[in-house]
């Protein structure tokens, strides 16, 4: 696990995901649009694969574990058809955001909504990232607590027993701001890139630049005055990550990204997830300038897209 009761502010974007969820007249299966071949699987008698299927498995195991847990049921469960449409990739063609921790929330929340087993809140985080945590092996669960609730939010993750996380809904973003996606093409698995070691000085830090973007909530700036504190906090976060993890973090294309981004007054970029050439998460004050940088990311091959803050979802 990554530091116990870490914590960070994360923004959940909307993308093409969705599950849906029917009876099945033979065994249960699972099925994909991305490059992965369907599962034929009995939901009373399962185990979980060495394969791309591990994730979605997991999750559903464990909601269903947890239900008999809680006494609710201990009848066998009806076979299930799940199908998964995603637009975020697989394997070497997955974008980088969020593409496994969105498997284990969307199998949560489309079993429990079709079967009608009414879990909370706190019961489908435990399930979806204790899911993630057991497959991908580290992480903080931050990406999970953040497709699970929607919008931007301050999160804690667990301590070691898996007690006292939080998951706070932020009114940081302001209507009028808008945020991009920049893109580089390269794909990294997150899980190769969470095996270094970090000091208690440097998550110290990190926590008191969370708190700080916190606290730009708790008091009335004028607008421009909000994005210029906000955008210091993003560059002193991103500033700590780049001279602290190992070289390779900030590719090429990524500093030339940053660099021209950071320019724009009207414009912060950091990089998001586990970095080593995968995205910048961009917010803008305002789209002044947006087009200089479209041009300017184009001739180097790197992409940028519109995206929107998902609304709150739970």
């Amino acid at each position: 696990m990554a530091r116990p009761q870490g914590e960070a502010l994360i923004a959940a974007v909307e993308t093409d995901f969705v599950i849906s969820v029917s009876e099945s007249s033979g065994n249960s299966r699972l099925e994909t649009n991305v490059n992965l071949p369907t599962l034929d699987f009995d939901i009373n008698n399962f185990e979980i694969p060495d394969n791309g299927w591990n994730f979605a498995l997991c999750a559903l195991r464990n909601l269903l574990q947890g239900q008999n847990r809680a006494g609710l049921t201990l009848k066998k469960y009806p076979q299930l058809t799940i199908k998964i449409n995603s637009e975020l990739g697989y394997g070497e063609n997955k974008k980088g955001y969020g593409s496994s921790a969105s498997v284990v929330v969307g199998i949560v929340k489309a079993v429990n909504q079709f079967m009608k087993l009414k879990i909370d809140k706190s019961k489908a985080f435990e399930y979806a990232a204790k899911a993630h945590f057991e497959i991908q092996g580290s992480g903080s669960m931050g990406d999970v607590a953040s497709i699970l609730s929607g919008g931007i939010i301050y999160y804690q993750s667990p301590d070691v027993n898996w007690q006292n996380w939080k998951i706070e809904n932020s009114e940081l973003y302001h209507p009028q701001w808008q945020a991009y996606i920049v893109m580089t093409g390269k794909s990294v698995k997150t899980g190769d890139k969470l095996k270094i070691n970090l000091t208690e000085k440097f998550y110290e830090t990190s926590d008191e630049i969370v708190n700080k973007i916190k606290a730009l909530n708790q008091k009335k700036y004028f607008e421009q005055k909000k994005f210029q504190l906000f955008k210091k906090l993003i560059l002193a976060n991103q500033s700590l990550l780049a001279d602290t993890l190992p070289e390779g973090y900030v590719t090429e294309k990524l500093a030339f990204a940053l660099n021209i981004i950071n320019r724009q007054e009207n414009l912060v970029g950091k990089i998001s997830g586990s970095g080593f050439g995968e995205n910048i998460i961009v917010f803008a004050k305002n789209e002044k300038g947006i087009k200089k940088v479209t041009g300017q990311l184009a001739r180097k091959g790197i992409s940028i897209e519109k995206i929107r803050i998902a609304d709150e979802q739970w």
